[in-house]
């Protein structure tokens, strides 16, 4: 029924997506390894956060600079999230998964060593080429083994890696850096990234289901990249993910040094703090795989279960985001802090989806990287932003206009998810 690319089998363990219809075992097999490959990778962006005041202060570095190495990270990411996208629709993603997953390990290793600028700006470079195509691939690699009916809870649970990643992590690696030093975070990250690619080769397969949306665009009809580029429901899903972007890179590049410096928490304070920012940003995206499920099993729409759930999350982040900016220290500024910075990530799964659903298989994997190329530039901007307001000699005030900055974009971008995501609508023009 699903047209199969060149040197794609048919996998026995696939099951043909039908409403209803059970995923196979190995299905929630690859789901779960993609979990912990997005674990990874949010892992290998945040020690950077969690280690910016030692390495700041072992290299020399001005707040300038440490941007620059937070913004260089960003520098290929969404090139690469675009020509890898598209290599996917040609590629098996079990091959392309496990290439950029171990290039991520390879460039923790010269971390372990003594460094320079150039040598801790260049990893940076390389490991974020490396992660920028990890979120539309392993999506585009989930969705071959559920059909569209079934997808938001797998794409909620690859996406929980995310915070998982830093929930998990952040409390062990600070340890690590106040016991062992900035350098022993980074070997720990390359054995971990080294492991997984041994399993992924182990288990790793390739799913071969369609979706919903192929049966209305047709593999064989005439919808191009550009017309599915140009709707509503791709155009907001971008905005609202740069916006949502924007402050995910703040949270990684900054927050942990605002809280020590400007707030006055120590390390493992910070290391904890952080944590809770993801934690609540992990039990945000498995409650919306869930509620989204139940809203669509009702008959609800996939703009009523999505759309507007995203846009909502979105918009209420960025009013936490404005308050947490505003507020003076203390628990009601931590509690705008948690919610600003975590739950506008729930749009990145439901963006995923609904680009998916208008999307027909063949076109997919360039679709959803060029989503990601497209809202992940706000990561170049943010950090170096930060930096030149806090060199400024803006101090606190620097902070605070970022942070603003970031609540602004936040409100926009979950007024435009819910205005305009309607994929249903979107796909019936695209037929």
């Amino acid at each position: 029924m699903f047209a199969t690319r060149s040197g794609l089998e048919p996998n026995s363990d696939t099951a043909v997506g039908a409403r209803g219809v059970r995923a196979p075992a190995r299905a929630w097999v690859i789901t779960g390894l993609l979990l912990v490959f997005m674990l990874i990778n949010f892992a290998d962006k945040a020690v950077l956060g969690l280690a910016a005041r030692p390495i700041m202060h072992d290299l020399g570095l001005s707040a300038t600079q440490y941007g620059l190495v937070s913004s260089g990270f960003f520098l290929f990411f969404s090139i690469a999230a675009l020509g890898v996208g598209f290599l996917t629709d040609r590629v098996p993603t079990r091959w392309v998964i496990f290439t950029i997953a171990l290039v991520w390990a390879v460039t923790q290793l010269p971390m372990v060593t003594t460094v320079g600028f150039g040598v801790l700006l260049s990893s940076r470079i390389v490991l974020g080429a490396a992660e920028g195509p990890a979120f539309p691939v392993a999506n585009h690699a989930v969705h071959k083994w559920f059909p569209d009916a079934q997808r938001n809870v797998p794409s909620s649970i690859v996406v929980l890696g995310a915070p998982l990643g830093v929930v998990i992590t952040a409390p062990a690696l600070s340890w690590l850096l106040v016991h062992h030093g900035w350098h022993s975070a980074f070997a720990v990250l390359a054995a971990i990234g080294i492991a997984w690619c041994f399993a992924w080769l182990v288990a790793g397969r390739e799913g071969s289901i369609g979706t919903t949306a192929d049966m209305g665009a047709g593999e064989e009809g005439h919808t191009t990249y550009w017309r599915i580029l140009g709707t509503g429901t791709w155009l907001a899903s971008v905005l609202a993910g740069f916006a949502a972007y924007w402050a995910v890179s703040l949270l990684i590049a900054w927050l942990p040094h605002y809280l020590e410096t400007a707030l006055g928490y120590d390390a493992v304070a910070t290391g904890n703090l952080v944590a809770l920012v993801w934690g609540i940003g992990g039990l945000a995206q498995l409650a919306q795989g869930l509620v989204t499920s139940a809203l669509m099993r009702r008959g609800r729409s996939s703009r009523a279960a999505r759309g507007f759930l995203g846009g909502g999350c979105v918009l209420v982040a960025g009013l936490a985001m404005a308050a947490f900016a505003l507020a003076p220290a203390g628990w009601p500024k931590i509690v705008c802090m948690a919610i600003g910075f975590s739950i506008g990530g729930v749009i990145f799964p439901i963006a995923q989806t609904v680009c998916a659903e208008i999307a027909p298989t063949r076109l997919r994997g360039g679709v959803l990287g060029a989503y990601a190329a497209v809202y992940a530039t706000s990561g170049v901007a943010a950090p170096y932003l930060t930096g030149e307001l806090i060199d400024s000699g803006n101090g606190a005030a620097g902070y605070q206009t970022t942070f603003l900055i970031s609540a602004a974009l936040l409100v926009l971008g979950g007024i435009a998810a819910v205005v305009f995501i309607r994929p249903a609508r979107d796909a019936r023009v695209l037929t």
